[in-house]
């Protein structure tokens, strides 16, 4: 154990045993609680006081978004005011946020020291958590020993058949066909007196996870590998090689540092045995196999069966400990992060050139900011913000001033002053630039004008001075009315930006597509949720991305169907929020770019094939439902109409464990840089609307060929362990005309 790794323990440790904390209210009151963490690091709880009737709560440490120092919260900033607490006792306080930065809890230390120790022990906690995928979790024994420990209600540290079966229904959303269970059960059961102990229980888990169609592939693609049992195909280095050479098409990822410092990442092709043999050093596990140069499919967990020395759970974690609790290589490699199905390459990078003027660039936009839940009811808080934000979003709405360190940005740069060009993100780099209107007149305080042609209402400041500063700052992206394309040209220069409100923008998007499009050339424009959406419900941004929009706001506050959407564009050029646009839409004078016109070949046509294989360790869309899920993905192709096209699988009946499709299907796309892919995983239900379990989406420019795993993100864009199994071929398609499909979603 390293040291770093041995401070890490000595402060989890501490957390373990508590301490006295204390949890402040925003009307003043204080409770003294003991704060702990769980002995298993899934949750933070107290002790319960006597007087309290109700349980104490549970803070998981999977919900967890950030822990805070000091009095930066609203709740904190109100008791300083109120006298409640004194300023020299911020080196005492720190918050927790969770629950997407919605809830907060406020506590106090007794001292410093004890203050950072909880500081430090929940970021790491929640730094484990977020690189914790399902490959970690599945050779964790603590993990598995969780779902032992939940089901043993009896406590006698041993689960019985019904035990056992009752936890694959409520825990593992699987039913099992009787004999199936009876054969798992009895070949885990060493001991044969019809109980599990924890120790054969972790066999029991192996034994069911096993990967059968992972199986399959392995057979097909080694030389001796029909001949071989699940157990004990594997393999060697030229097949490893063969197989990531002609059906992965699989590079190496490489870190290396530019000339200027900057860390890069490069691809480079898989050409070599020693290559190969990398990787089976990477991601075997099981030594034997490893020394003789194989990567093997399932590994072999050596389990006891002396019922003495099992007496306790934590003899049981030792011995697992000694012997390794193992999965395949095979598996291992393909769930790690290279072989995932987005390109790392485009995914934890800024590769794209940012040096080009902000109107050429697709910006991560989000609409009210400030809000929580819906329009109306709505909280308005400014830790929206920090979720937005930590989401990819890059431009917000709010009201604000400059603060000492003085970033807003307030006249123009020195080398961006002629007003034909606007800078590029290079340029504003470290830099907040504020879009609004300038303003000549005095009005009433408090109030919101909306001319007859403008659809951005302007919130009128209480008073001259505050919009007169105000209107310092709109340089760049000054708002104005928008004209038509003549109109604008006369008259408008490329630091002019309009909104339109969605209704409005869908209209001009039917009648007038050239002028939209043109002026994005130039300038900056940006789309709204109209006002009849106040559930906070969003519009396709899709429409507006294909007809060049930079700026399609949205509702970040209500995770619906469309915000994935979003969160997939914006996966790529390293996550920053900024997505360059496609030559055809940037240079759309000469290009006659138009996504009605189906005719046009601007773009390389695609053809994407699809192989909807399996699933893992699909969870219930809500925790209070006791039906096991009956899952089946729907995949959707969000871009240009001609383009749009939705297909599903079928349905699997009582499993969310393991459901298993192989089902192909074929997408012609035409515009593939405009082209999103939306994969959802949806739970049928005969009586009401089906629920959406998980989902994931990226752009088709990202998207890796071969046998990949999708790491689903759960409907609040949270991470899941759970993962879709599926093949992906992208081929040139040199006769697209004839294959040309419409659905809308």
């Amino acid at each position: 154990m390293s040291n770093d790794e041995k401070r890490t323990t000595d402060v989890l440790n501490q957390l373990k045993f508590g301490t006295i904390l204390v949890k402040q209210k925003i009307n003043g009151k204080k409770y003294p609680r003991r704060f702990f963490l769980h002995e298993h690091e899934d949750f933070i709880s107290y002790e319960e006081s006597r007087k309290t009737f109700g349980k104490p709560r549970i803070y998981r440490i999977k919900d967890i978004d950030e822990v805070r120092s000091g009095f930066r919260s609203r709740t904190f900033d109100q008791l300083v005011r109120n006298g409640s607490i004194s300023v020299s006792e911020e080196d005492l306080a720190f918050t927790i946020m969770y629950n997407n930065h919605r809830n907060e809890v406020h506590l106090m230390a007794p001292d410093v020291t004890t203050r950072n120790l909880w500081i430090v022990g929940v970021h790491n906690l929640i730094d484990q958590h977020a690189h914790k995928s399902q490959r970690h979790l599945i050779t964790e024994e603590n993990w598995i020993l969780n779902y032992f420990r939940e089901a043993d209600k009896d406590r006698s540290n041993t689960l019985s058949k019904r035990e056992c079966r009752r936890l694959l229904t409520n825990s593992l959303n699987v039913k099992v066909p009787y004999t199936v269970f009876e054969q798992l059960f009895r070949k885990a059961d060493k001991s044969q007196e019809g109980l599990l102990s924890p120790e054969e229980f972790v066999g029991f888990f192996q034994l069911l996870t096993q990967r059968k169609d992972l199986y399959e592939i392995m057979k097909q693609y080694t030389e001796n590998g029909r001949s071989h049992s699940i157990e004990n195909v594997h393999m060697n280095v030229d097949e490893l090689l063969s197989f990531l050479r002609i059906v992965q098409n699989q590079k190496l990822t490489i870190n290396v540092k530019t000339h200027d410092g900057r860390d890069q990442i490069i691809r480079e092709s898989i050409e070599k045995p020693e290559q190969a043999q990398e990787l089976i050093d990477e991601f075997e596990l099981d030594t034997g196999f490893r020394q003789k140069g194989q990567l093997s499919l399932d590994g072999t967990l050596h389990i006891f069966v002396n019922r003495d020395l099992a007496s306790d759970i934590q003899l049981c974690k030792e011995r697992l400990d000694n012997n390794q609790l193992l999965i395949s290589g095979f598996r291992n490699m393909l769930l790690s992060g290279d072989f995932d199905i987005v390109n790392p390459s485009h995914a934890r990078q800024i590769y794209q050139n940012m040096t080009r003027p902000l109107c050429d660039y697709y910006i991560n936009t989000s609409h009210n900011t400030y809000l929580f839940y819906g329009q109306l009811s709505g909280e308005s808080n400014p830790e929206a913000y920090n979720r937005a934000l930590l989401a990819g979003c890059r431009a917000v709405e709010l009201d604000c001033y400059d603060g000492s360190d003085d970033q807003l940005l307030k006249e123009p740069l020195v080398h961006a002053a002629n007003p034909r060009y606007l800078p590029s993100p290079e340029d504003l780099k470290y830099k907040v630039i504020v879009r609004s209107r300038k303003t000549t007149k005095a009005t009433k305080p408090n109030i919101i004008i909306q001319s007859e042609d403008d659809d951005d209402p302007i919130f009128d400041p209480p008073s001259k001075r505050m919009q007169y500063n105000l209107g310092e700052l709109f340089i760049f992206l000054q708002n104005v009315p928008y004209r038509d394309y003549d109109y604008a040209k006369h008259n408008y220069s490329s630091w002019h930006s309009s909104s339109l409100a969605e209704t409005r923008f869908e209209k001009l998007s039917r009648s007038d597509p050239t002028s939209l499009i043109l002026q994005t050339t130039w300038r900056t424009l940006r789309t709204y949720p109209g006002g009849f959406r106040q559930d906070s419900s969003n519009a396709n941004p899709v429409t507006a991305w294909i007809h060049g929009i930079q700026m399609a706001a949205l509702n970040f506050q209500n995770e619906d169907d469309i915000m994935p959407l979003c969160y997939g564009k914006f996966l790529d050029n390293g996550g920053c929020g900024y997505v360059l646009k496609p030559t055809y839409l940037i240079n759309a004078h000469e290009t006659d770019y138009n996504p009605l016109n189906p005719k046009l070949d601007l773009d390389q046509a695609k053809v994407l094939t699809l192989t909807i294989i399996s699933a893992q360790f699909l969870s219930r869309s809500k925790t209070d439902i006791s039906d096991i899920p009956d899952p089946y993905v729907m995949i959707s192709i969000q871009g240009v109409p001609c383009d749009q096209k939705i297909q599903k699988t079928k349905v699997i009946e009582n499993n969310g464990l393991d459901p298993i499709w192989n089902e192909k299907f074929s997408f012609n796309i035409k515009y593939s840089q405009l082209a999103l892919v939306y994969f959802s995983v949806y739970d049928r239900d005969s009586f009401t609307l089906d629920d959406k379990l998980a989902y994931f989406c990226l752009p088709l420019t990202m998207m890796q060929t071969g046998y990949r795993h999708i790491h689903l993100r759960a409907n609040n864009n949270d991470l899941t362990h759970s993962t879709l199994f599926v093949h992906v071929d992208i081929q040139d398609d040199d006769d697209d005309d004839d294959n040309i499909t419409s659905t809308r979603f």
